[in-house]
């Protein structure tokens, strides 16, 4: 089993988010924020999870978001860092 790259992971984020915001920002950075930059609301946050959710069955991004998201911490390299660590092989 191959396990996927901080910068596939990223891309597959920034698709996820391109999705929900229905392409409005077709030139995603990685250092924007969920709710201060991108202002995504609480559907928007559930259809985010539930599209990362979609892509990598078991892995949960709530914990995360409450950790990051007080003070904008909650960009989408912050969670591709995240995901990529929950992904990365045990050693």
């Amino acid at each position: 089993m191959t396990f996927p790259l901080r910068a596939d992971v990223a891309k597959h984020i920034i698709s996820v988010c391109q999705s929900i915001d229905e392409n409005k920002t077709p030139d995603l950075a990685m250092d924007v924020s969920l709710t201060r930059t991108l202002a995504f609301d609480s559907l928007k946050l559930m259809q985010f999870f539930a599209g990362v959710e979609q892509l990598y069955p078991g892995i949960a991004l709530e914990d995360w978001f409450v950790e990051h998201s007080a003070d904008g911490r909650d960009t989408l390299d912050s969670a591709a860092a995240y995901l990529a660590r929950l992904l990365a092989p045990s050693s």
